[in-house]
C-alpha cells in the first residue's frame, strides 16, 4: 500500500502525540495521592492544607485519619512546601505545626521526634514570640509559639507509602459509602453546636448532611447506633423573611422538607439552622445554644 510523504509525517506525529500523552498520564498516576492532596516534590511527599480552624489536638487526630501527620518544619523543603499550600489556598494568618512540649515542658518536638536543633526553624522577631506549648508557623515562614487550644489552619503531610483508600476516596475509615445513594456518611455520637459540627464536617473534606428524600433519612438514621432526640443536618434559614436553604444553596423545596407539627417556628427568634428529630421530620433550632450528634456527608469522588 502507498503512503504519502504527509500522511506518513502525520502518522508518525499521532504516535508520537500517543507517546507522549501516555508518559504524562503514568507520572500524573505516580504523582496524585488523592483529589485533595498535593505532592510537592521537593519535599519528597503529599500536603494537604485544611482551612477549617481546629485546636490542635484535632488537627493532629485528622491527619492522623489520613494516615499522615501534623506537618513540622523539618527542613527548608517542608518550610517552602507549606509556604507554598498556604500561598495557593490565600492563608494569611498562621497554621499548625506538628511540633509541641506537651510530654515535656520546654523540650520541644515534632510527632516524628524530631527537636528543634535538628529543625530549619525562623524564629519571629528574632528568638520566637508569644507562648504556648505548640509552634505555629506565617506565611513568611517564621515560627511562634502558641497555645494549643487555639483553633487554626493546618497541613497534613504523607510521605508515599503503600495504603491504600476506602471507597470514599480518604484514608478516615470510619466514612462508608451507601451504594443506593452514592454518598459517603460518617457519623459522630460527640455532640456538638452547628456551628461546630459544620466545621468538623469541612475540615474532612465534607459537610453536614444534606437529606435529598425519604429514603436518605431513612438510610441516614439507620447508621446511628445510639438512640438520640434529632441530629444536625445541613439547612440554614436566611433573612428577615427566613428563607429555608440547604448549605449548598439548594432550595428547600428540591430536598427533603417535611418539617414536624407546628415547625419551623423560628422560637425566641434564633432558630435558623436544620435538624432531623428522630421521627423523620425535621427541626429548626439555634445555631449554637446546644449540641446534638451530627453526621457528615462526602461524595467518594473528592
Amino acid at each position: 500500500m502507498y503512503f504519502s510523504s504527509r500522511t506518513y509525517h502525520t502518522n508518525m506525529l499521532k504516535a508520537y502525540y500517543f507517546i507522549c500523552l501516555s508518559i504524562l498520564l503514568i507520572l500524573t498516576d505516580r504523582a496524585r495521592c488523592d483529589s485533595d492532596y498535593l505532592y510537592n516534590h521537593k519535599a519528597g511527599g503529599w500536603l494537604k492544607l485544611y482551612t477549617a480552624p481546629q485546636a490542635w489536638e484535632q488537627a493532629f487526630l485528622k491527619c492522623d485519619q489520613d494516615g499522615a501527620v501534623l506537618a513540622s518544619p523539618l527542613n527548608k523543603e517542608l518550610v517552602n512546601a507549606l509556604q507554598l499550600q498556604m500561598l495557593q489556598f490565600g492563608v494569611s494568618g498562621n497554621i499548625f505545626l506538628g511540633t509541641h512540649d506537651l510530654f515535656s515542658k520546654g523540650h520541644f518536638v515534632s510527632i516524628e521526634g524530631v527537636t528543634l536543633s535538628d529543625m530549619d526553624i525562623k524564629w519571629a522577631q528574632g528568638d520566637g514570640a508569644g507562648t504556648g506549648d505548640c509552634l505555629t508557623m506565617s506565611v513568611d515562614g517564621s515560627v511562634h509559639f502558641s497555645s494549643c487550644t487555639d483553633r487554626l489552619p493546618f497541613v497534613c503531610y504523607r510521605k508515599p507509602e503503600t495504603q491504600t483508600m476506602n471507597d470514599c476516596s480518604t484514608y478516615d475509615f470510619e466514612y462508608h459509602l451507601n451504594e443506593q445513594t452514592g454518598s459517603c456518611y460518617k457519623v459522630h455520637l460527640n455532640k456538638q453546636t452547628w456551628t461546630r459540627a459544620y466545621s468538623i464536617c469541612a475540615s474532612e473534606g465534607g459537610h453536614l448532611v444534606i437529606l435529598n428524600d425519604e429514603e436518605e433519612v431513612r438510610i441516614v438514621q439507620s447508621m446511628i447506633s445510639t438512640p438520640y432526640d434529632q441530629f444536625n443536618v445541613g439547612l440554614v434559614a436566611w433573612g428577615n423573611d427566613r428563607t429555608w436553604k440547604t448549605i449548598h444553596g439548594d432550595k428547600i423545596d428540591d430536598v427533603y422538607n417535611q418539617w414536624n407539627t407546628g415547625e419551623p417556628n423560628n422560637e425566641n427568634h434564633i432558630e435558623n439552622r436544620g435538624a432531623c428529630l428522630s421521627n423523620g421530620k425535621l427541626n429548626d433550632f439555634p445555631a449554637v445554644s446546644y449540641s446534638l450528634i451530627f453526621v457528615c456527608e462526602k461524595s467518594p469522588y473528592l
